[in-house]
Formats: structure tokens, C-alpha cells, sequence
């Protein structure tokens, strides 16, 4: 039974105590949506793990009640609110509650978190939410106008030889986000497995988070099943762990090499064959929904695409959590703004952010969110909007050209 009771027994662990930073953001970023109790909770948890070993003794809820002086009822909806907002996960067993504390987001995740900073926002008066986010600003540093000369790995150091790591899941660890997940794939997972020698194959090891990973690469670079396994099985370490930094790195590789191995005129040719007309769809909405990224940015293109540009898709969905649907809208939107230059990975960043922060979830949302878009450039874009500069009006750089007759002249 999930509902706590005085003589449940708890465990608290941590992966790492939160730092100074951290602590300032639960206390002026996270109340005001939890409030003091749940707030209290999540220090009087974090107070009981032991600094050594990272995880508490076993305790009676009972004696969290005396602790904070509140009732179980209290305790147990301060709890659920800490696991709405993700800083605590809870675990059953027996008659026995796990609790994991996870470290505050950072100022710059929490704000920019389209659920999370629009709450604070609804919380606060305009003047607060800005004089609270002040408390967290920092001068910004432009390196645009210096030349980047910083060294990489390889660049100092040789190719390492030997066997490789162990992994140890024992060790201490930073708090991660979790990565974005393609909701639907379709990748062969039995293929897959099926064409995987078993001495190289340990089902333990296969986690979901390499099994999501692997959903990525192929949603990405469409690599099918049987290069999948090639690149899984030298991705694999001496016990059998799969490295995922390892496995997204031979991907890249395993494609480029794809365009090398067929020739130039091959690889541009079956870059450029245009798909089947009744395999994608014509009308907006399911288009972006069944469209790869690398089918789309080919059709916008007319041509090959290059390698650099499915390796900022591929980070960009590991950074921002989009939906990959949600994810074809954004890049086709800036191409068709940028003359079909796909700019770099801080732009799309900052564009996808912004979409994440309105909230943006599905392709119906970002379609309407366009069109939204589209109708107020068009209240604007007969006018000329002046800088303060005599004579020098300058007009929005938007020009769009969208939706049902663009996806049919693709």
C-alpha cells in the first residue's frame, strides 16, 4: 500500500548533497511553489543522510512527525509536492520507503523550464519574479568577436591503448536531467538483438537509457539494425557496459563512412532521391509527425546533409527534450527564415528553449504557435519600425511562407 503509515520504515540517499548555489535556488525558486512544509521536508531529509555514505539510517515516519511537527497527512502531501517538481523520487518495498533527494535545478534550467519558471512567474508579482531572478544574474561574456583556439582531447593527448574501463555504478555521481526519449520508433529492437553474438550481449546491461539511446541515433542518422549492432558491440567495455558518449561518437562516424564508402555521386544521389509522395503526408500536422530530421532537412535542402548538421539535431534533442515532432516544426521554421542556412547550435538552442518555456509539447501546438507567428508578422510586417536612428527604419527579420502549400511544395 503506497499511502504512508507512523510505523512505515524510510531510507533517504542522496548521489550528491546540494551545493550553495543549489540551496539558494530550492529556497527562493522552488518555495514559492512548494511551500514551507514541503521545504522543511526536503532539508530534514537531506539533514538525516549520512555525509559519508550518502545514504540514512531507517527511520519511522513517526519520527518524522516529531521531528517537523507536523501531522503524516502534512508530511505525505509535502512529499508528493517535492516529487511533482522532481527533487525527490520515492520507492517501495515491503513496508519500507526509499527516498532519493535530487539537487535543485540551476537557476538557468529552472527559469527557462517551461513548467517550472511559469509557475514561479503565476507565484509572484512581475516585480518579485524580477527582482527574485536578479539574485541569480551574471555578466554575460561574448566570444564572438575572438577566435576560438581551445585545444581537444586528441589534440594533446594519444589514442589510449589497452582495455577498457570497467563501469562502477558505486561512485559518486552529480545530479543529470534525464535525456529526451523518441516516443515512437521504428527500430528493430529484436533484429537487433537477434543479429548481437550472445557472449556480447548481457540483458542486465542493456538499460533503457542505452536502449533510448540507441532509438535517438537511428531516428537521427536512420542507421538500420545490423550497423546498429557493429556500433553497439565495439560501443561495449570488458563487462559487457555499453558507453553511450562511445556509441553516439561511432554513429557519426559509421555515417560519414556510409557517404565515403558509396562515393561522392552515389552518396549525393541517394541523398537527394526524393521519398515515395504517398509515404509522407501532405497536410502539416502529420507530416512533422512521421518526418525524420534528416529526411526533412534533405527535402529543404534539395541535397546531401551534412554531417555536422544531424550532430546539432542529435544535441539538440539531448538537450532541450523536445518532441521530436515538435523538434521538425522548429527546424523547418528557422530554415525557411534563414534562407535555408541552418544556423548553429546557440541559436537553435535559444529558438528551442523559448518554445520549450511557451510550453510547446506536440506538432498541433507548434503548427498554431507558427501560425500565431504568422499573423502577428502580419500586422507588423507593412510597418517599419524605427531604432531611434534618422532615416534608418528597420522592418522584423521574419518573412514566412508556411504550412499547407509549403509541406506540398516539398
Amino acid at each position: 500500500m503506497e499511502k504512508i503509515r507512523k510505523s512505515d520504515q524510510f531510507g533517504v540517499h542522496v548521489k550528491a548533497f546540494p551545493d550553495t548555489n543549489a540551496l539558494q535556488a530550492l529556497a527562493l525558486l522552488y518555495q514559492p511553489l512548494i511551500g514551507d512544509k514541503a521545504y522543511t521536508l526536503y532539508m530534514t531529509l537531506c539533514a538525516l543522510v549520512n555525509r559519508q555514505t550518502l545514504i540514512s539510517e531507517k527511520y519511522l515516519h513517526s519520527d518524522l512527525e516529531s521531528i517537523m511537527s507536523v501531522k503524516l497527512a502534512g508530511i505525505e502531501e509535502s512529499r508528493w509536492k517535492l516529487e511533482a517538481v522532481g527533487l525527490l523520487g520515492a520507492y517501495l518495498r515491503d513496508d519500507c520507503f526509499l527516498y532519493e533527494l535530487k539537487p535543485p535545478l540551476s537557476a538557468y534550467s529552472f527559469t527557462n523550464d517551461g513548467i517550472l519558471g511559469q509557475h514561479l512567474r503565476n507565484a509572484l508579482t512581475d516585480s518579485r519574479f524580477d527582482r527574485v531572478l536578479d539574485l541569480f544574474k551574471i555578466p554575460l561574456v561574448k566570444t564572438d568577436e575572438y577566435r576560438k583556439i581551445t585545444k581537444q582531447f586528441d589534440d594533446v593527448y594519444v589514442q589510449a591503448s589497452g582495455p577498457g574501463v570497467p563501469y562502477h555504478a558505486d561512485l559518486i555521481d552529480g545530479a543529470k536531467a534525464e535525456g529526451a526519449k523518441v516516443r515512437k520508433s521504428d527500430f528493430d529492437f529484436r533484429l537487433f538483438r537477434e543479429s548481437i553474438p550472445d557472449p556480447f550481449f548481457d540483458p542486465d546491461k542493456f538499460t533503457d537509457l542505452v536502449r533510448d539511446k540507441i532509438k535517438n541515433i537511428n531516428y537521427v542518422y536512420g542507421l538500420d539494425e545490423l550497423t546498429m549492432k557493429d556500433i553497439y558491440v565495439k560501443s561495449l567495455d570488458s563487462t559487457l557496459n555499453c558507453n553511450t558518449n562511445r556509441l553516439a561518437s561511432l554513429s557519426r562516424e559509421a555515417y560519414q563512412e556510409q557517404i565515403r564508402r558509396d562515393g561522392l555521386k552515389t552518396a549525393i544521389d541517394a541523398e537527394t532521391q526524393q521519398p515515395d509522395p504517398f509515404a509522407l503526408p501532405t497536410a502539416p500536422i502529420p507530416f512533422f509527425e512521421s518526418v525524420t530530421p534528416k529526411e526533412l532537412l534533405r527535402l529543404m535542402s534539395g541535397g546531401r546533409v551534412a554531417i555536422s548538421e544531424l550532430r546539432i539535431v542529435e544535441d539538440l534533442i539531448e538537450s532541450t527534450g523536445l518532441d521530436k515532432g515538435v523538434m521538425n516544426v522548429l527546424l523547418a521554421y528557422v530554415l525557411k527564415n534563414k534562407d535555408m542556412q541552418l544556423p548553429g547550435y546557440e541559436y537553435l538552442e535559444k529558438v528551442a528553449l523559448g518554445w520549450k518555456r511557451n510550453q510547446i509539447d506536440n506538432v498541433k501546438t507548434a503548427v498554431e504557435y507558427v501560425d500565431h507567428l504568422i499573423a502577428e508578422y502580419g500586422k507588423i510586417k507593412d510597418k517599419p519600425v524605427y531604432t531611434g536612428k534618422k532615416g534608418k527604419p528597420e522592418r522584423p527579420d521574419v518573412e514566412i511562407s508556411w504550412l499547407d502549400d509549403y509541406v506540398k511544395s516539398l
